[in-house]
């Protein structure tokens, strides 16, 4: 395929700036723009790093390039990558020379989706790759770490051809049915159920996945004044929320987030929670009703100076922590019981506690080896190869034939996630979503 090229690092003045070719003509390109100080071509030493000029044309930049022989490049051919001054008018005219040269300006994620093409990795480690470099924690790049390094992919791969396997012993049994039937179909049920199980153990991990990725949701939620904003304020470590003695204060939700124990927390804070005849604070209390049904965790701040006992309420299927604040005020204690704590938002009493509870959840539902689901395409995908699965067990004993469309519409389900049955719409739209040098 012909050459293409882009800038590997990010837009701006840097230290180091790198420019990838990739393509059967990668060292015409490469030869036509960068001379080596020895005066051998990079054709000559592979794999090593070799110091030269760089001619942009109306410019030249002292520099370093490596070539890539296919067998050992990320793209599964040529590749040539030239370390450069990371000035942004250097880079562009590195660029632009390298486009002068012969190359084309590469796609999003084409470097990528050509190491796909070559089969150097999976479609599923090609989202890990993406992931990888959009993670903000380290539970982020931890999952797709293992995604990318095609943990994830090797499981899907042995249930397909487990899946592919049964496929074709039951086409065999259609064209040879007195040969084929009573060696074929007695262990069906089982093989299938074990299928599935695999399958629901996969999407049993999904909401720790999305956990991973994208963070433990936690809402503080509670009645005016009981110092949620004061609380978010605490948690964060900054003066994000506005915070006063009037009732009311907080009329939409507010966003903040951390880092702790290597998991992303997401803090969403919310108007009091009180009946009120003010449009706006009304709207704002469905507001935080409508954010904490769908929280991973409700902090429900309780006033520890109130007059009466506050009774704590539930919010759909989210945990709900009782989070007694004020506590350096009424010197509070909390009975020993999960899900109850003492602290004041005012001094920072009890608050890191309270961090590492909120981290803990994703812990929780975290397995030590097994891998985890984190993207809600491959959700969706075992979603129908599970429903598949099961259509195909409530057939046997009936038509094959049924049977056996059910077991390819799972086979595909589960083949797209690796990429080996999905389309090459899925495929284009994948990589649509990389940034363009990866």
């Amino acid at each position: 395929m012909r050459a293409i090229t882009a800038i590997s690092t990010p837009v701006g003045a840097g230290g180091i700036g790198i420019l990838r070719v990739s393509g059967e003509d990668a060292l015409k390109v490469s030869d036509t723009i960068f001379i080596c100080k020895d005066g051998e071509p990079l054709s000559k030493r592979a794999l090593v790093m070799r110091f030269g000029t760089f001619d942009a044309g109306d410019f030249r930049d002292k520099g370093y390039a490596v070539y890539f022989p296919a067998a050992k490049a990320y793209t599964g051919e040529d590749t040539v990558e030239f370390y450069l001054h990371g000035g942004v008018r250097i880079m562009q005219g590195a660029l632009d020379a390298a486009l002068r040269a012969g190359a084309r300006l590469a796609e999003r994620g084409e470097f990528t989706k050509r190491a796909y093409l070559a089969g150097r990795l999976s479609l599923a480690d090609a989202e890990g790759v993406a992931d990888m470099i959009s993670a903000e924690s380290a539970a982020a790049l931890r999952a797709a770490y293992r995604l990318m390094e095609g943990r994830l992919s090797r499981e899907i791969d042995a249930l397909t051809d487990e899946l592919g396997g049964i496929l074709t012993g039951l086409e065999a049994s259609l064209d040879y049915p007195d040969e084929m039937e009573d060696e074929v179909l007695p262990p069906l049920a089982e093989e299938l159920g074990r299928a599935l199980s695999r399958v629901d153990a996969l999407l049993a991990t999904a909401k720790t996945g999305r956990m991973a990725k994208y963070g433990v949701t936690a809402v503080l939620a509670g009645r005016p004044n009981a110092g949620k904003s004061s609380l978010m304020n605490a948690l964060l470590g900054e003066e994000r929320a506005i915070v006063t003695d009037i009732a009311g204060t907080t009329r939409d939700t507010l966003e903040g987030s951390f880092e702790c124990d290597g998991v992303r927390i997401n803090l969403v804070d919310t108007a009091g929670i009180r009946e009120s005849e003010d449009r706006i604070e009304s709207e704002g209390v469905r507001r935080a009703l409508r954010a904490a049904e769908g929280a991973d965790v409700v902090l429900y701040v309780v006033d520890t100076t109130a007059p009466c006992e506050e009774e704590i309420p539930s919010f759909g299927e989210a945990r709900v922590f009782t989070v007694r604040n004020k506590c350096d005020v009424t010197s509070f204690k909390c009975p020993r019981m999960y899900g109850c704590f003492a602290v004041s938002a005012l001094d920072g009493r009890g608050v890191e506690e309270l961090r590492h509870a909120i981290a803990a959840l994703y812990a929780e539902g975290k397995t030590a080896d097994g891998e985890i689901i984190t993207s809600e395409r491959h959700k969706g995908a075992l979603y129908r190869a599970k429903r598949a699965l099961e259509s195909a067990i409530s057939s046997l004993g009936g038509t094959v034939d049924l049977t056996l469309v059910d077991l390819r519409e799972a086979y595909d389900a589960l083949g797209e996630i690796t990429g080996k049955t999905a389309t090459e719409d899925v495929v284009d739209a994948i990589f649509a979503k990389f940034c363009v040098g990866k």
